[in-house]
């Protein structure tokens, strides 16, 4: 079961969806999203999760929901847009 709803990044790619998290979004918009819904991240955790999630370096199997913009901006990949990833 996941620590943060249905997994950190999902949560945020349904958040963004939302329009409760607006593009490109940060780290802080991250941390104000988790606090709103009372979860209490560890930063490294945070920041990982984030790069993991948007570098193509990383592991096949780890989803790529996000691309980084640069200066700690990041915003969904087109594919994660939409209805049902709300």
């Amino acid at each position: 079961m996941a620590k943060y709803g249905r997994g950190l990044n999902r949560e945020i790619v349904g958040a963004v969806n939302q329009g409760i998290i607006i593009e490109p979004f940060s780290v802080a918009d991250i941390r104000h999203f988790a606090k709103k819904c009372g979860w209490d991240i560890p930063e490294n955790y945070l920041i990982v999760s984030l790069a993991n999630a948007s570098s193509q370096e990383h592991s096949f199997t780890y989803k790529k929901y996000f691309q980084s913009l640069g200066n700690g901006r990041y915003q969904l990949v087109g594919e994660y847009r939409g209805l049902e990833w709300r």
